[in-house]
């Protein structure tokens, strides 16, 4: 473990988990993520920027585009932040990073969130971007999705959405700490509560609620660890062993095998929740470069089958 996750851990529990007691105030949250944000860093001038303004005429959403010179394959990311913060800008380092690692595109969504818009708002916003990509002509098999903690559970619900709707599905996906049980019946919610360094276990339920908005909790197209996930592409999941929303990595990796999906489930200790977007950490960096390894191996992969089924066709 780093010097720098050590650090990390105690300022977050200081500064993140302690101011973080009281009910949970959607204003507060999203003015201290954005007066962070703020302070990054502009993306390296290796990596193209292009913001994509909304299109309601077409069902779009804002996003932008973070792509290397010569791009070998796309990356659909969905930023986390509880389905009710965080934005392109917070998550704007980690796409640039990724791109880079995975000789990617990366488009990054700014799909609504609750309370203004709830489930399935941000879901509907995900499958539009994902029909719009292949209706530019890029290939499914050339595709992977990526998102973290509700992101996370947004590309997995995506998938899932994607699948029942007929549509073709992408090579694979990469989740770091995929919040996907919004019932917060995890039992690591109860067991992991101290040694997590951001959450307390309350906020969470709050949260759900804000996105739920009277849908029930285990409705898949909201929980999607409750879904029938036969037919989805390889996953990569990482999460810490010390936070309270382990048990969500755990159950979906354990149910996805059951299910006849391909998973690889990546644990660390002592880790905060989604670690691998804190780029100051090296062990964040190394994690993107092994997910960048990922996913130009399961692209590569997905792209050789295709070809063969054509062939073959």
């Amino acid at each position: 473990m780093s010097i720098q996750s050590v650090l990390t851990n105690l300022v977050l529990r200081w500064q993140f988990k302690r101011g973080s007691r009281g009910p949970l105030n959607v204003a507060a949250a999203r003015h201290k993520v954005d007066q962070m944000a703020r302070r990054y860093p502009p993306p390296p001038a290796s990596i193209r920027h292009t913001p994509v303004a909304a299109n309601p005429a077409a069902g779009l959403c804002a996003a932008e585009w973070l792509s290397v010179a010569n791009p070998k394959r796309t990356v659909l990311y969905f930023h986390g932040g509880g389905y009710f913060f965080c934005s392109l800008t917070t998550h704007r380092p980690t796409c640039a990073y990724l791109a880079r690692t995975a000789e990617a595109r990366v488009l990054s969504v700014d799909y609504r969130m609750a309370p203004e818009h709830p489930c399935p708002a941000a879901v509907d916003d995900a499958l539009a971007w994902w029909k719009a990509v292949q209706a530019e002509g890029t290939r499914p098999e050339d595709v992977v999705f990526a998102g973290d903690s509700a992101g996370g559970g947004l590309a997995l619900a995506t998938l899932v959405a994607a699948r029942d709707a007929g549509l073709p599905l992408p090579a694979g996906a990469v989740l770091f700490s995929p919040w996907c049980d919004l019932t917060c019946s995890g039992e690591t919610m109860q067991t992991q509560a101290k040694a997590d360094v951001m959450f307390n276990p309350h906020l969470l339920p709050e949260a759900a609620k804000l996105y739920l908005a009277g849908r029930p909790a285990n409705d898949p197209v909201a929980s999607p660890l409750f879904a029938d996930l036969r037919g989805l592409p390889p996953l990569m999941i990482h999460a810490s062993r010390h936070e309270i929303l382990l048990a969500d990595s755990t159950r979906l990796h354990d149910r996805a095998v059951v299910q006849g999906v391909t998973s690889e489930l990546h644990l660390k200790p002592r880790m905060p929740h989604v670690w691998p977007t804190m780029l100051m950490l090296p062990e964040a960096r190394r994690t993107l470069t092994d997910c960048g390894t990922w996913i130009a191996r399961r692209t590569q992969a997905a792209q050789a089958a295709a070809d063969a089924a054509r062939r073959a066709a």
